[in-house]
């Protein structure tokens, strides 16, 4: 169960209930090897790596690179907003633009898990590795939401040094008229804090 559940309308309650079932899919051998990669803005950071490991229905190639471009690009967003820009830097309230408003509001607590919040006063933030596996749910002829296992890691110049650091675990991603938005998190540090959230009916 997660940690910290959020209220939602009853008008998603039928697909949260469905997207649950997404969360617990076994995933299952690759369909595709072939990544999008919206890149970071920050120069010198890895670009981001998706790819399709899992799908519960049916979903034709073209439909599937859509869904991928469209996760993808909310999971790059999240990331440039929660890690990367220009440092010194307090603005890390922003990464949440993406999650559901009850679901920003448990990500603003667990602000120095979720983001950079801890190195604001780093010199430099970089990107090294930036993977995220998707499992997609689809329901008919709409894929109605998304799991992304990410392993995010970074190193940040630190006075003078190079401090690595990470975040690794699942983001699940509801589609509502073609607008995704992160709807739950179960993730950890590289030293092993986790943080759980998301919406229930």
């Amino acid at each position: 169960m997660m940690g910290r559940m959020a209220r939602t309308g009853s008008g998603a309650r039928g697909v949260l209930a469905s997207l649950a079932l997404l969360v617990c899919l076994t995933v299952a051998a690759c369909t595709t090897d072939q990544p999008t990669e919206p890149s970071p803005s920050t120069p010198g950071s890895a670009a981001l790596r998706v790819r399709t490991v899992h799908v519960a229905g049916s979903l034709d190639a073209d439909a599937q690179a859509e869904a991928e471009a469209a996760v993808g690009d909310v999971l790059s967003g999240y990331v440039v907003r929660a890690f990367l820009g220009d440092y010194p830097r307090e603005d890390f309230v922003g990464a949440f633009e993406s999650f559901t408003g009850n679901l920003a509001r448990d990500g603003v607590r667990d602000l120095d898990v979720l983001t950079a919040n801890r190195l604001g006063s780093a010199e430099t933030v970089h990107a090294t590795r930036l993977d995220a596996d998707l499992s997609f749910l689809v329901d008919g002829s709409d894929t109605v939401g998304a799991t992304a296992a990410v392993r995010f890691e970074f190193e940040a110049t630190v006075d003078g040094e190079e401090q690595p650091f990470g975040l690794r675990g699942r983001l699940m991603l509801m589609n509502d008229d073609d607008t995704w938005s992160v709807y739950g998190y179960d993730v950890k540090t590289d030293s092993g804090e986790a943080v759980q959230a998301g919406v229930t009916s």
